[in-house]
């Protein structure tokens, strides 16, 4: 795990500091710290001059000695990103930094960052994070260098349309029951075109979305409106691959 965060620091960060579009995922805010994706779930793969977006959170704990038992009994102040070492090419990371300073973490918040763009070079690309962590010695942060591997990108070729499977997966409604929005998750390994549908039980098709999926978790809101309290179908097609699930309306 000590890996797995200071990772995260460097991957939620990036060379870019402005704007990075994402809200960290409230699901991680009771844990003692952690990096998700860790290095077993791993980065999404992508595809040759296909759009690329991966979205990582993360939770840097005060204790130093959680991540380093050298430094065991000192606290963490905060954690900057550094650099990267092998991005895939035509990617760049950008970091929501939580201070003024940039691409920088505090403790105890959960942070989140992306990685995107078009990557332009196929291949496998096992990467080397470097990050700062500030320890507080004696009432003073004092920065300590640490670099870690046991991250992958794999950038496939590039396929055509008809052949790309999506790898949809993890669809669900959250909530479910709900009383008037809902939002309709899945993951894909690849970005492609996405389409979502909800029908009520009479096979009526009551509402429709077309997306542009990214490659890791999408989210699609729904709004019930005037629609009457029941069952409704949601049918969720990305590429060559479709999921249909069942979501209750009730007020």
């Amino acid at each position: 795990m000590t890996k797995h965060l200071l990772a995260a620091a460097l991957l939620a960060a990036g060379t870019q500091t402005a704007s990075a579009q994402c809200t960290p995922d409230p699901l991680y805010a009771d844990s003692v710290y952690g990096v998700w994706p860790d290095t077993i779930t791993d980065f999404a793969p992508g595809v040759l001059n296909v759009f690329y977006s991966d979205t990582l959170n993360l939770l840097v704990p005060s204790d130093a000695g959680l991540i380093n038992p050298g430094f065991a009994g000192f606290t963490i102040d905060s954690v900057q990103f550094t650099g990267v070492t092998n991005l895939p090419p035509g990617l760049s990371v950008v970091c929501n930094s939580q201070t003024s300073a940039s691409c920088t973490y505090l403790t105890s918040n959960v942070g989140c960052g992306l990685i995107e763009g078009t990557p332009t070079t196929a291949g496998t690309y096992d990467m080397t994070l470097n990050v700062l962590a500030y320890v507080s010695l004696l009432g003073q942060p004092v920065p300590v260098p640490q670099s870690f591997d046991g991250y992958t990108i794999i950038i496939a070729p590039s396929v055509g349309v008809d052949e790309l499977e999506a790898g949809l997966g993890q669809v669900q409604n959250v909530p479910n029951p709900f009383s008037q929005r809902t939002s309709i998750e899945f993951t894909l390994q690849y970005g492609v075109n996405t389409e979502v549908e909800v029908y009520n039980l009479l096979g009526e098709r009551v509402w429709r979305a077309a997306v542009d999926g990214r490659p890791g978790l999408n989210r699609v809101g729904f709004e019930a409106s005037d629609m009457p309290d029941g069952i409704y179908l949601y049918k969720v097609h990305a590429g060559r691959e479709g999921f249909t699930g069942r979501m209750v309306l009730r007020r």
